[in-house]
């Protein structure tokens, strides 16, 4: 449960930031994500960050948590590197190419973002705000393309695109 996570963490504002529910909530959705979705291989939990996002100062408190006895480790990388992560958050719009949806194929890479019509783009999950309320966003044909399993759990929150 994600309630462990945030429990094991202070929930105070990281570099004097605003503590911000949204990207508290997304940092969450990270976690249930490496819980929720299958690789093809029982490689070790890496969530990724790619850019420059709030998301940044919320994404350390999953350093070191559990996932079926695996430890989670958080990097903040550039281009390199990319391929030793299983979830790859990419803030900037313009970072989701043909190149990287072909690399997040090859090393089975959940893409994920909330930059407006990333799913549609060829990205797999995107966060978006409706009604002020945190909505997903998935590219299933992407999900597959990638080699990569959902949970119906996980796929039931989310509008899918075929």
């Amino acid at each position: 449960l994600m309630v462990g996570v945030w429990l094991a963490g202070p929930l105070h504002a990281v570099e004097n930031q605003p503590v911000s529910r949204e990207y508290q909530l997304k940092t969450a959705y990270l976690f249930h994500f490496a819980e929720l979705a299958e690789w093809p291989s029982l490689n070790p939990v890496s969530i990724c960050l790619q850019g420059s996002s709030p998301i940044k100062s919320y994404l350390p408190i999953l350093e070191g948590q559990q996932i079926d006895g695996r430890a989670v480790h958080v990097e903040l990388i550039e281009r390199k590197g990319r391929e030793n992560c299983q979830i790859l958050f990419l803030s900037d719009d313009q970072a989701l190419t043909k190149a990287l949806i072909e690399e997040a194929k090859r090393h089975h890479i959940l893409l994920v973002s909330d930059s407006e019509n990333f799913a549609r783009s060829g990205g797999m999950v995107q966060f978006t705000l409706r009604d002020n309320k945190l909505k997903l966003i998935v590219n299933l044909p992407a999900v597959k393309d990638a080699g990569l399993k959902l949970s119906s759990k996980l796929l039931r929150m989310a509008e899918i695109l075929e």
